[in-house]
């Protein structure tokens, strides 16, 4: 159930909770209270007043007993279809994150690796074997200290780090590593933040960095794939 049907249905609960209100005050007014009345004995007027007021809360506690199951049903049915949304959502972007060639990896807020996607392969690396390390100690630059900020930004929407290119160090214990001690790269890096962007880019509240995304392309050139035209070729 989307969020504007669910609205619709609050306002239909509402709608019939006030005619069953007004339905049961009526019978009380014209019917039922001559009968109760004239069967009780009340000490005092005061005593009939706090009568009257105990009938009236009484009528629209029945009123909203009748009304409520069915939005709770509803809300309960919209809870389990929202789950299940966001199970599937989550499994369709889980293949995506899985099966890219891109490299995404995520960085805490010290700019140490905290996920990092099956892609990392391409590097030497077994599933996991980058999670710990600290991204400085990946890059195979002089440069370091001018790439590093870019790599580890706090900066979201057009403010972000986009194609930067970097060279990423293969894995010590590949054997890739001798012949290819590191590829290159072209880097986009986000801000992660507890907050929206919208509220991050607001000056001057309180808002919550987590760490950075970080998608890495591989750079491909024209001489790696002058070996495989000519393979082709033959």
């Amino acid at each position: 159930m989307s969020p504007e049907n669910f609205k619709r249905k609050i306002w239909k609960h509402f709608g019939a909770t006030v005619f069953l209100v007004l339905v049961l005050s009526l019978m009380w007014e014209f019917g039922l209270e001559g009968v109760i009345e004239s069967s009780i004995q009340m000490s005092s007027q005061r005593g009939m007043s706090w009568f009257d007021t105990g009938v009236h809360v009484g009528i629209v506690l029945l009123a909203m007993l009748f009304t409520l199951p069915g939005l709770i049903g509803g809300a309960h049915e919209t809870g389990k279809k929202t789950a299940v949304e966001l199970g599937k959502t989550e499994r369709r972007y889980k293949s995506i994150v899985e099966s890219t060639n891109d490299l995404i990896f995520q960085l805490d807020s010290h700019g140490i690796v905290v996920f990092v996607n099956p892609a990392v392969r391409l590097l030497g690396y077994e599933d996991g074997e980058m999670v710990g390390e600290f991204i400085g100690d990946l890059l195979y630059m002089g440069n370091k200290e001018e790439i590093l900020p870019r790599i580890m930004t706090k900066r979201v929407g057009h403010r972000a780090t986009y194609h930067l290119p970097v060279q990423l160090r293969t894995s010590p214990n590949s054997v890739i590593s001798t012949d290819i001690p590191a590829i290159e790269f072209a880097v986009d890096a986000c801000g992660l933040w507890e907050e929206s962007d919208d509220h991050v880019q607001t000056r001057g509240v309180e808002k919550n960095f987590i760490g950075t995304l970080c998608i890495a392309r591989p750079v491909i050139k024209p001489e790696d794939l002058q070996p495989q035209q000519e393979a082709e070729a033959v």
